[in-house]
């Protein structure tokens, strides 16, 4: 339970909505491991001086500890003024690479130097920022539904080693993650033979006046003899083999597995550039074709409960 409030704590103190410059509060800084052993050696040195009444030691002691506080300016001068954003496709899918970016934009007339990120298992090295950076991770789902971003590490030890100034950010962009594809029988779900696309044929619609650029095949040459003006014969595509995809209507017995055979016809007919409704426990898509319409039935297939 304990944990858990921490988590809640950290992911609402260092939460990243759109983009962030970070201010004094969003930086932290103290020792490194390195510089747990630097303090030990200033408190060696300290505790000689005094005992044996050396000055030179002393001197040497107080040019130690100048370091650290220097230290400690510096380090925190490299994070201090970033302005940091997140960019990431909404929807991904699983075995699929999953991009992730961040952007460090550098404060104006500013160096940062030395910065380092890391981001689950991967880490990335920033030697000179003067200019904004785009740093790219790679994820790879491998569970459908809402995918929360792990969190931004990241943080500079400039330009000791004995002191690190660092921050964390956890983006609120949702994300959510599409099945992958179950190979079916495409003919058991109305797909025309060998995938190849069903031919559609033209249906008349109505009448329209004659526009400038019209072509002359399309003219109604009887309205025009009745005398009815010029007028335009207007078509619509009629699509005889109109695809309905239906979760209970699939062969797999897991609920996973159903969803996985949807993504794989939902698929295929954006291939051959078919029309398709859809129809899941939950919730139900139109007919229709598109990019957007099949990117609207991945997320749904991504959202089922």
């Amino acid at each position: 339970m304990v944990k858990k409030y921490w988590q809640n704590w950290l992911n609402r103190r260092f939460q990243l909505l759109d983009k962030k410059t970070l201010a004094q509060r969003d930086v932290l800084v103290f020792f490194s491991r390195e510089g747990y052993l630097f303090l030990v050696l200033i408190i060696i040195t300290f505790i000689a001086g005094v005992n044996y009444g050396n000055n030179l030691v002393l001197a040497l002691c107080f040019l130690f500890s100048s370091l650290v506080v220097l230290s400690f300016y510096l380090a925190f001068r490299q994070l201090y003024g970033l302005t940091l954003s997140n960019e990431v496709a909404s929807l991904g899918q699983v075995g699929q690479p999953l991009e992730i970016k961040f952007q460090f934009r550098p404060q104006a007339h500013q160096l940062h130097l030395h910065l380092r990120c890391e981001y689950e298992q991967q880490a990335k090295k920033m030697t000179v920022l003067k200019s904004p950076l785009l740093v790219q991770f790679i994820h790879l789902p491998v569970k459908r539904g809402r995918y929360p971003l792990s969190r931004l590490y990241f943080y500079s030890v400039y330009p000791f080693g004995i002191i690190r100034a660092w921050s964390l950010a956890y983006s609120q962009a949702e994300v959510w993650i599409a099945p992958q594809p179950l190979e079916v029988n495409l003919q058991h779900f109305g797909f025309a033979p060998n995938q190849e696309q069903q031919q559609g044929t033209e249906d008349f619609s109505h009448l329209r006046e004659f526009q400038s650029g019209d072509a002359l095949n399309r003219i109604a040459w009887q309205q025009y003899a009745k005398g009815r003006g010029l007028l335009v014969k207007q078509f619509e595509q009629y699509q005889k083999n109109q695809l309905h995809f239906n979760y209970k209507e699939m062969t797999a017995s897991l609920h996973e597995e159903k969803l996985s055979q949807l993504m794989y016809l939902v698929e295929q007919a954006d291939v051959q550039q078919s029309g398709f409704s859809l129809q899941l426990p939950s919730q139900a898509l139109a007919f229709g074709q598109g990019e957007q319409h099949v990117q609207h039935a991945k997320r749904m297939l991504a959202q089922e409960p």
